[in-house]
C-alpha cells in the first residue's frame, strides 16, 4: 500500500491505527466506504477532486478547524489535533518524507490514534499539544 493510501485527505497517519498495525488491515477512507458519511472527505475527495485538503484555496476551513479541536487537550484525540500541522509538512516536504517521519514518530510512541490505558478505557490524560509549546490551537 503507497504512502497517500495511509494518509487520510484531513492529515491522520492511518498507518498508526490499530487496525492496520496489529493485523495489516485498512479500513480508512481512500480503501473502505467508512468515509460514506465523512464531511471532509466528501467536500475535499469527491467534490474538490483533490487528495489533501491543503490543496483548498479555504485551507483550514472550519469544519477541518472543528474536527481537529475534537476532544482538545485529551490524549486519546491528539491524533486529530495535529491534522492541521499534519497537512502542512505533507504540503511542504511531501508524502513520502512525511510518511517516514510519522512512522518513526508512531514507532517511538509519539503518535497514535485513539489511545487507550492498559485496562482499554480511553487515555483522556493531558495530551502532547498541551504539553507543546509550539502547538498553536487553529
Amino acid at each position: 500500500m503507497n504512502e497517500k493510501m495511509l494518509a487520510s485527505p484531513c492529515g491522520i497517519f492511518c498507518a498508526a491505527c490499530p487496525r492496520f498495525y496489529k493485523f495489516g488491515i485498512c479500513k480508512g477512507c481512500r480503501t473502505d466506504s467508512l468515509h460514506d458519511n465523512c464531511e471532509i472527505y466528501d467536500c475535499c475527495i469527491r467534490i474538490g477532486g483533490m487528495d489533501f485538503c491543503f490543496e483548498c484555496d479555504c485551507f483550514p476551513c472550519e469544519r477541518l478547524k472543528q474536527f481537529s479541536n475534537y476532544h482538545h487537550g485529551e490524549n486519546f484525540a491528539h491524533y486529530r489535533h495535529i491534522i492541521i500541522d499534519n497537512l502542512r509538512q505533507i504540503k511542504t516536504m511531501g508524502i513520502e518524507k512525511w510518511y517516514i517521519i510519522m512512522n518513526q514518530r508512531f514507532m517511538n510512541g509519539e503518535y497514535g490514534i485513539q489511545q487507550r490505558n492498559p485496562d482499554g478505557s480511553f487515555d483522556i490524560s493531558p495530551c502532547l499539544c498541551c504539553k507543546s509549546t509550539n502547538h498553536k490551537k487553529s
